[in-house]
């Protein structure tokens, strides 16, 4: 059997992370029924540092966790950190599959940014695709004065912070072990979670409730780090577009869990974000082979 290429891993990597994500998404919006978020952050935050501080000094890896530090790493970290602190607040006052329908617009983001930062040449065709996906987030999120959900608003920004963590992810060399940016990723993670210390009554956590929330931690770990994994030395336009699995992984838990079925304005607006992003793979694909075409020798 021959070996995943980059790409290959890429995909696998992120499809497994949003399944991931979404038993982590599950648990979390329980425990938000009766929590405060701020505080389930820090706590989850807390436990999954640990977790993965743990496999990265049993992996050898612990020299490197100073030697990791630097401006790049500390901006990811900070993009995991605002990225989660906008989800989970949007995810305590909106259905799972709604908040997972507005996070599709990071890989149309995630195009768009690396025209800019890595002049990744973009066509007319792909730009009305990207326009197309973003008009499917507006369905989303409803900016009708009497439909409009702040909350929805807040998920997009959150599909912003994420979409500059997995472009920082890119340019992280192979030389530093994913586990170790994932490990740094989840104290950014925590130490936004703290800055709701000052807002927010916290209160003593149930022993039920703290199992679960630790095996949330352990699924958000094990998340954090195949992202880490998905990112790094790949075409980010065609494994991003990969992360829409987690449309298909949160709509079943949203309805197995919670019951939650997603409305028409938020199915419509999920199709035109998948269908752009489907068409921006493919164009994608096409482009490389142009490319190729061109740089093959002549016989």
């Amino acid at each position: 059997m021959s070996p995943l290429s980059n790409n290959q891993r890429g995909i696998v990597a992120v499809c497994a992370c949003m399944a991931s994500y979404t038993v982590n998404d599950v648990l979390v919006k329980q425990i938000l029924k009766t929590y405060p978020v701020g505080e389930t952050i820090f706590v989850r935050g807390v436990m999954s540092s640990i977790l993965l501080v743990a496999v990265v000094i049993a992996f050898g890896h612990a020299r490197q966790l100073r030697t990791a530090m630097s401006g790049l790493l500390v901006w990811r970290s900070a993009f995991d950190g605002l990225s989660t602190v906008g989800f989970i607040a949007a995810l305590a006052h909106m259905p799972l599959a709604n908040i997972a329908a507005v996070l599709q617009i990071a890989p149309l983001l995630i195009t768009a940014i690396s025209v800019v930062l890595y002049r990744e040449l973009v066509g007319w065709r792909r730009w009305t695709a990207i326009s197309i996906g973003f008009a499917g987030a507006l369905l989303v999120i409803k900016p009708v004065p009497s439909e409009f959900n702040i909350w929805a608003l807040v998920g997009a920004a959150s599909a912003l912070a994420a979409a500059l963590r997995e472009i920082m992810t890119r340019r992280i060399g192979r030389g530093m072990p994913a586990i170790v940016v994932a490990f740094w990723g989840a104290v950014g993670i925590t130490a936004c979670g703290a800055f709701f210390v000052v807002v927010e009554n916290w209160r003593m956590f149930q022993t039920g409730d703290l199992i679960q929330l630790f095996v949330a931690a352990a699924f958000v770990g094990l998340a954090i780090y195949l992202l880490a994994v998905g990112f790094r030395d790949v075409d980010l336009s065609a494994v991003a577009p990969f992360r829409y699995s987690y449309l298909l992984t949160s709509a079943i838990g949203g309805y197995l869990v919670f019951r939650e079925l997603p409305d028409a304005w938020t199915v419509g607006g999920a199709i035109l974000i998948v269908g752009s992003g489907v068409y921006t793979l493919h164009r994608e694909a096409v482009r490389k082979r142009a490319l190729t075409a061109e740089a093959a020798p002549a016989a």
